[in-house]
């Protein structure tokens, strides 16, 4: 088939972007397409109205349809009908490089992605979901207790390939320890990432959502077009603590492909240094001397195949403990 639009392939990757309501899914939005440049995204959601797209991005309003700066655009869906439709306008009326669809906070998103593989409109032959293309936005201070009380929330994880946590500056360190073994429980499988409200984490965040994929095919953090063997090193290094438990997971789900480990970590709520080292088999995390006078810093490097030094730093900043105790 050819090309459409000048994409590869012949059809539009799309983004299915969920979450329940007050995830923070628009926010996510606006930092996205407030620093991308470069590519022509098309963004469909549901009750556009109701949504405080950010004003800088505003170019003008033509019914359900708000255009944007740098030739993006914004649709406003009510029903999974009228998606199908939108799908075709949106095509016609912006020439997409890539479509992000936004769902309703209480939607499900295999019913969605039922519907688009059963597609038999024009979009059908135009439009496909990446190969990670559904991104759940997890809400870390409210998520625990809205798993308990919604089955759309925890449909919402199940369905996910990469899951997207935020607010990790509300939630406590026991409430953080608490979220990640309920996502364990739900999708432990789905890369878990985060992006700091700077320059960097934006910068890391457009790419992360707008490719559409992780290295190693999703499910572990390495880059799978390495050659098995070549031993790649990467390091991190911040001031933020981590959670010990979730970055011991991280390691672990590393498996064989992470041959070595080493350096100090500041762990939440802990006033010794802590010391990380993976050597062989072995994996552990020793707590050494009081940390010195002044601030604490984790500093670790990882030599292990095809080790792609973004994606541990995304997932690894899902490890942080930013919240009110810390």
């Amino acid at each position: 088939m050819p090309d459409v639009f000048g994409v590869p392939g012949g059809r539009v990757p799309l983004i299915l972007l969920t979450g329940f309501l007050g995830a923070g899914k628009t926010t996510v939005l606006n930092r996205v397409l407030g620093a991308q440049h470069h590519r022509r995204v098309a963004v469909i959601v549901n009750e556009l109205g109701r949504i405080d797209i950010d004003g800088k991005l505003l170019k003008a309003r033509a019914g359900d349809v708000v255009e944007l700066v740098g030739g993006c655009v914004c649709h406003q869906v009510s029903t999974q009908e009228e998606l199908w439709s939108a799908l075709d306008e949106v095509l016609d009326r912006s020439r997409p490089e890539i479509i992000v669809l936004e769902t309703t906070g209480i939607a499900e998103p295999a019913p969605i992605l039922a519907g688009l593989a059963d597609l038999t409109t024009r979009a059908a032959e135009k439009v496909r979901v990446t190969p990670a293309g559904v991104v759940t936005v997890v809400d870390a201070a409210a998520a625990v207790a809205t798993f308990e009380r919604h089955a759309e929330a925890r449909a919402q994880v199940v369905a996910a390939d990469r899951l997207l946590v935020s607010k990790l500056d509300l939630v406590s360190s026991d409430g953080l320890r608490d979220l990640h073994r309920a996502l364990d429980g739900l999708n432990r499988d789905a890369e878990r990432a985060s992006f700091p409200t700077t320059a960097e984490g934006t910068g890391e965040l457009v790419p992360w959502l707008l490719d559409g994929r992780a290295p190693g095919g999703v499910r572990r953090p390495v880059d799978a077009g390495h050659h098995h063997g070549q031993l790649v090193a990467a390091s991190f290094v911040d001031d933020a603590p981590l959670l010990a438990e979730p970055l011991l997971a991280l390691c672990r789900r590393l498996g064989p492909a992470l041959v070595r480990a080493k350096g100090f970590v500041h762990i939440a709520g802990e006033g010794r240094r802590g010391f990380l080292e993976r050597a062989g088999t072995e994996l552990g995390l020793a707590f050494l001397e009081p940390w010195p006078a002044g601030p604490r810093r984790t500093e670790l490097v990882f030599i292990g195949e095809g080790l792609d030094a973004g994606v541990l730093r995304r997932q690894l900043w899902a490890c942080r403990a930013t919240g009110p105790d810390t």
